[in-house]
């Protein structure tokens, strides 16, 4: 069997490693801590670039136009696009290829080295060293990486060696180039029309996806599940949460089917064009849109509700000039480089986490009640009408919109056929960790839960002094390290919309795309403080996510793309499952959205 043979096979050879293929945390090997480094950069990255702006392209990840091993066939549904390198199979976001740049670097290493006046010329008109380095090491960052893995077709080793000029924009690159993958593979596949095509190849293991998909589904949703279990009783509200999580890991793994239709589907967004076209790929842009909306005002609110707690007052301080020092403390974020912001999303994890102990070590540390875990509240079994469990089940399917990242941490594993077990392992961690929040906080304050569980305890007497500071920074920490994220692909989005993404020539138009990129930015971190302003309860806020937009794209899209993908292979008692889900999921997202809304 020849190397070319051998990449082409990679994803469906099983080799006989265990399930989490070498101890966590060693210093060599795939679980190594500099790859669980470079896995989580990449799950990041891919939330960064969530919205496919390509509405009509059939794939995301690989070059159209004529492959020279496929006899010349070229893909007839679209022209080559010249944004796309042909062998990185990466955009430059400044819209020039890449190609050039690559070849110097790995030919002749000396790009870019510690002085300006070193730097050699490129063959691209206009271009810069500052410019080519922010590509490069944009290009380096998005591929997938692995030690003693190819580069291109070729299968040559590709060991780049990149130093920075001596000013902010290169030292700004240099931190990134630190948190960057040095080396990458593709791999040619075989899509489904019978064309060769170069796709990047998978590089996590699977304790690195579970911690990324655990990382995806644990977010500021759980802070609001005391309030869910409270609306909808316990005879109600734990049984909802368990089947909302238990749902949703069965519609991911209908995801994960569905991509095994074609190995060249590697996002959300391809999954929506392969089953329905081009309107199911803008519809999917939409949603994300919204979701990424709702996501950024519910951390506003949460920034701003923290501080009021610990700080506020009805005179000066108030909740709404809070939210507006929010956007004040946020914005600069936004321009900080996506490698950065990475490492910043770490603390959002973290904190998440922390938080989760802390409100359990509250309850214990509190004798008496409200908020002790030694003196619990009373609680009710059963909700007080129709509207709050309808309410309760936006908020208790909340915490579990992963799905959208699911195809992207599915493509980017070494072993893909393992992504099924990677989802038991994920779910079983996520239930545990939702299910003891909202069951300690409905115990500690009973009838009293409102909003976010840490804003009742910042506004209950009697814990700690210590406890209200660490509990406000922590909340504090997670809108620093989520919103400039979740800002981002809107911004992309909006950028390529008004066409200043890309690097001009021309000074006043470069200088008219730098004004542009400054306003869009700061634009959308004020649409997040605007919207937080007209919706400032948080709970409502994740209620409204939950009911619309996790239904949509947690269950009926994935049920939707099972029948359609996988149509012939599903017997008729799964065939009633899969259309039963979808049909009692479309009732209530309908019932939930409106009573959530407009009650």
């Amino acid at each position: 069997m020849t190397e070319d043979d051998e990449n082409t096979s990679l994803i469906s050879r099983r080799p006989s490693h265990t399930f989490l293929d070498t101890p966590i945390g060693s210093f060599k090997g795939p679980n190594s801590l500099q790859n669980f480094a470079n896995s989580f950069t990449r799950a990041q990255s891919f939330a960064a670039n969530k919205i496919d702006n390509s509405i009509h392209k059939k794939r995301s990840f690989f070059v159209n136009g004529t492959d020279s091993s496929n006899d010349g066939h070229a893909y007839d549904d679209e022209e080559y696009d010249q944004q796309f390198d042909p062998n990185l199979m990466v955009p430059s976001y400044r819209g020039h290829r890449l190609s050039s740049v690559i070849h110097d670097i790995q030919h002749r290493n000396q790009l870019f080295m510690n002085h300006a006046d070193n730097v050699q010329p490129t063959s691209s008109p206009g271009a810069n060293d500052v410019f080519y380095h922010d590509d490069v090491v944009n290009a380096l960052h998005q591929p997938k990486s692995r030690q003693n893995s190819a580069f291109g077709s070729t299968n040559s080793q590709f060991h780049p060696r990149i130093h920075s000029a001596p000013s902010f924009s290169s030292f700004r690159s240099s931190i990134s180039a630190a948190t960057t993958p040095t080396i990458f593979q593709v791999r040619k596949i075989e899509d489904e029309d019978g064309n060769v095509v170069t796709v990047l190849a998978g590089q996590s293991t699977a304790p690195q996806t579970i911690f990324n998909s655990v990382n995806v589904l644990i977010g500021v949703g759980l802070l609001a599940l005391p309030v869910g279990l409270m609306k909808a009783g316990w005879i109600y509200g734990v049984p909802i949460l368990l089947l909302c999580g238990l749902t949703t890991y069965w519609t991911a793994a209908l995801l994960s089917k569905s991509m095994d239709t074609d190995e060249t589907i590697m996002t959300y967004a391809d999954l929506g064009y392969a089953a329905y076209g081009s309107v199911a790929k803008l519809v999917i842009s939409l949603l994300f849109t919204v979701d990424l909306l709702g996501a950024g005002v519910a951390l506003i609110v949460l920034f701003s509700d923290s501080l009021y707690a610990l700080l506020g007052d009805d005179e000066v301080w108030t909740r709404t000039r809070f939210k507006i020092v929010s956007f004040i403390v946020l914005t600069p974020f936004t321009f900080v480089p996506l490698p950065i912001l990475s490492l910043i999303s770490l603390l959002g994890i973290l904190s998440t986490i922390s938080i989760t102990v802390l409100v359990m070590i509250c309850g214990l540390l509190k004798p008496t009640a409200p908020g002790s875990l030694l003196e619990f509240m009373p609680t009710n079994l059963y909700p007080r009408s129709i509207v709050d469990l309808l309410v309760a089940i936006g908020i208790l399917m909340a915490p579990f919109g992963g799905h959208a990242i699911f195809p992207n941490l599915k493509s980017d594993m070494r072993h893909p056929y393992k992504f099924t077990q990677t989802l038991g392992t994920t779910y079983f961690i996520t239930l545990v960790t939702d299910l003891s929040m909202g069951v300690l906080g409905f115990l500690m304050f009973g009838q009293k839960c409102s909003n976010e569980i840490t804003d009742t305890i910042l506004t209950t007497p009697g814990y700690p002094v210590w406890c209200y500071p660490l509990i406000s920074g922590l909340i504090c920490l997670i809108p620093l390290a989520k919103t400039p994220l979740n800002a981002k692909p809107i911004i992309s989005t909006l950028d390529v919309l008004f066409g200043v993404g890309n690097i001009s020539t021309n000074n006043f138009r470069e200088f008219v795309n730098t004004i542009g990129r400054f306003i869009i930015r700061v634009g959308v971190n004020a649409i997040f403080v605007l919207f937080a302003i007209l919706f400032p309860e948080f709970d409502k806020v994740v209620g409204i996510l939950g009911s619309s937009i996790c239904f949509i794209i947690c269950i009926i899209l994935p049920c939707l793309f099972y029948l359609k993908l996988c149509g012939p292979k599903i017997q008729g008692a799964e065939r009633l499952v899969v259309v039963l889900a979808i049909v009692i999921s479309v009732g209530l997202a309908l019932a939930a959205t409106y009573t959530t809304v407009y009650y």
